[in-house]
């Protein structure tokens, strides 16, 4: 998608910041409508399910798919940016990596569960390898002025990810992917599962 060329980028005291250029502002922006869309609901699913109801796709999304709650909307935001960025800044160090769209299994007006993302590189889809990675990540956002420390926060909610979350993240996907009928997916969950059954693999817990 290109983001992060809209960016420029610095690290201070161990933290790499990203900061939006101001002349590239729409252009970023502009960037972001079908990719963000999409990852509430497939273009095939808003199509159909939008003629069923006799109504237009903006007002199928408007009414059915966005968040009226502006921290709701604020927090989705900022995870589809992280999950978009993460895989771009990979892509860029030669490592494809992909993973769920939780927010199409999520109450519009809660937060989506467990951990924010969660992204995979399979090194050989024959085989599990110890250069499979998966990478978490903790978004946290502040559209509103408050005592917040939102960096630490996103820094605490990546231990969790690390300490307990992740777990509950891979039993919740297999869930999700048995109840579908995705064979492939749940196979995949189970790898990631259980490292002693399948070998070990590489592990990120990203704070954003």
């Amino acid at each position: 998608m290109g983001l992060l060329e809209h960016f420029d980028k610095s690290t201070i005291n161990g933290f790499t910041l990203y900061n939006l250029k101001d002349s590239e502002r729409k252009d970023f922006l502009d960037k972001l409508t079908d990719d963000f869309r999409v990852c509430y609901i497939s273009d095939k699913k808003l199509s159909a399910n939008s003629a069923k109801l006799g109504i237009s796709k903006n007002e199928f999304i408007e009414k059915y798919i966005l968040p009226y709650n502006p921290t709701i909307k604020s927090g989705d935001f900022g995870e589809m940016l992280s999950f978009h960025s993460v895989i771009e800044n990979f892509k860029n160090k030669g490592f494809i990596f992909s993973g769920p769209m939780k927010w199409r299994w999520k109450d519009k007006e809660k937060a989506a569960q467990y951990a924010d993302a969660i992204l995979f590189h399979i090194a050989d889809y024959t085989k599990p390898t110890q250069d499979d990675h998966l990478v978490t990540i903790e978004s946290k956002m502040k559209s509103v002025k408050s005592s917040k420390h939102r960096i630490q926060d996103a820094i605490d909610g990546a231990t969790d990810d690390k300490l307990s979350r992740l777990a509950k993240t891979l039993n919740w996907l297999e869930e999700k992917y048995a109840k579908k009928g995705n064979l492939k997916q749940v196979e995949l969950s189970k790898r990631f599962k259980d490292p002693v059954l399948y070998g070990t693999y590489n592990k990120t817990h990203k704070a954003i």
